[in-house]
C-alpha cells in the first residue's frame, strides 16, 4: 500500500467519523428524553448518569477519530511533504 492510497483512506475515514459524531450529537440533542426513556428501562440509569455516559462516549469517540485517523493522516502528509521538498 502506498502513501497516497493510505492518505485517501484515512482522509475518508476521518470525515466519516466526524459525520457520525455530528449525527450522534444532534440525535442526542433532539431525542435525549426518548433515548433516556428507552435506556432507563434496560439499565436503570438516572438521567444524569445517562447524560454523562453519552457525553463521555462522544469524547472517547472524538479522541479515537483524532488518534486513529487524523494523526496518522498528518504524519503521512508530513512525510510526503518532506520527500517532495527534500527536507
Amino acid at each position: 500500500m502506498n502513501k497516497e492510497f493510505s492518505a485517501k483512506i484515512l482522509h475518508r475515514s476521518f470525515w466519516l467519523g466526524i459525520l457520525l459524531l455530528a449525527f450522534w450529537v444532534n440525535a442526542f440533542r433532539v431525542w435525549d428524553v426518548r433515548l433516556y426513556a428507552s435506556h432507563a428501562t434496560w439499565f436503570g440509569l438516572s438521567y444524569h448518569e445517562f447524560v454523562l455516559f453519552q457525553y463521555g462516549g462522544m469524547i472517547l469517540f472524538a479522541l479515537g477519530i483524532l488518534i486513529f485517523f487524523l494523526i496518522p493522516l498528518l504524519a503521512i502528509q508530513w512525510v510526503k511533504y518532506s520527500e517532495k521538498h527534500g527536507a
